[in-house]
């Protein structure tokens, strides 16, 4: 990924998570979330969504700083560790979908920045 502008505070991402029931393709939402990004970055408490940055951190060249300068950034060989999944969450089918904006959503105010879908199988033991 390549960024053009720095991320400063009021980057925000809007995270979806939803689950395929059954052999369709047809997805139902989990949750939906928006959450500042330099928030999470800066935050000194513990939460889902640091600990899923936190795993990124570790596979890539993302920074644990705000603003994040414009630049290159990478995952390399990322997968998400099961004890970073909540155990709510059934097995299945998900689909996470993240748009990623400045300003308020889904206004006038809003300035798009990226969308990005991720599919994933989770598998209990």
């Amino acid at each position: 990924m390549v960024t053009i502008k720095p991320f400063t505070r009021g980057f925000k991402v809007n995270l979806d998570v939803s689950i395929s029931l059954g052999k369709t393709k047809n997805y139902r939402n989990v949750f939906s979330h928006v959450v500042d990004t330099c928030g999470i970055v800066t935050a000194v408490k513990s939460n889902i969504f640091k600990s899923w940055f936190q795993s990124m951190v570790d596979h890539g060249n993302f920074k644990y700083t705000c603003p994040v300068a414009e630049g290159h950034y990478f995952l390399h060989n990322w997968k998400l560790d099961s004890q970073l999944i909540p155990h709510y969450l059934y097995a299945g089918d998900y689909r996470v979908t993240g748009h990623f904006f400045f300003g308020k959503l889904k206004s006038k105010q809003e300035e798009f920045v990226l969308d990005l879908t991720v599919l994933a199988l989770l598998k209990r033991n």
